[in-house]
């Protein structure tokens, strides 16, 4: 074999080698893009909704505004929350909505003003089920899970 045959089959080698580097960095970062996607997607999943309620002479009636209920739901004053509550005794960041292994739990968030639940002021983290309501200085919440949560 002459040394322009081995350098030939030198070439090809490292041509080979390269395309499939390049398919497998092809195939690791689609991977990885379809994997962040599932995940992002599951974090949009809604889970149910908020529905604000007003109280009249202790009923309660719906206003017709809906909130999706995600994986993590906050609420206060701010606008970075997931429900903005525009009421002067709503902390920035008052509380939020968290789903933990399959469980709904209300948490205050060290608000001045605090969070009710079903009327009672709630102390930490606080188990939720369907049909509670989230009280926020004037303002009510009502939860209703999908059906697929309950």
């Amino acid at each position: 074999m002459t040394i322009e045959t081995i350098l030939f089959i030198l070439r090809i080698i490292a041509g080979l080698s390269l395309l499939l580097f390049l398919v497998a960095l092809y195939w690791i970062i689609w991977r990885d893009l379809k994997q962040t996607g599932d995940q992002l997607q599951s974090t949009r999943t809604t889970y149910g909704y908020l529905v604000a309620m007003a109280q009249f002479d202790g009923n309660y009636a719906q206003t017709g505004e809906k909130y999706p209920l995600l994986p993590l739901t906050t609420l206060g004053r701010s606008a970075t929350n997931s429900v903005i509550v525009n009421d002067s005794f709503a902390s920035s960041e008052h509380s939020r909505i968290v789903l933990k292994d399959g469980q709904w739990w209300l948490e205050d968030r060290n608000s001045r003003n605090g969070t009710l639940l079903n009327e009672e002021p709630i102390r930490g983290h606080t188990i939720l089920t369907d049909g509670d309501v989230i009280g926020i200085g004037n303002y009510f919440y009502r939860l209703e899970l999908s059906k697929r949560e309950s």
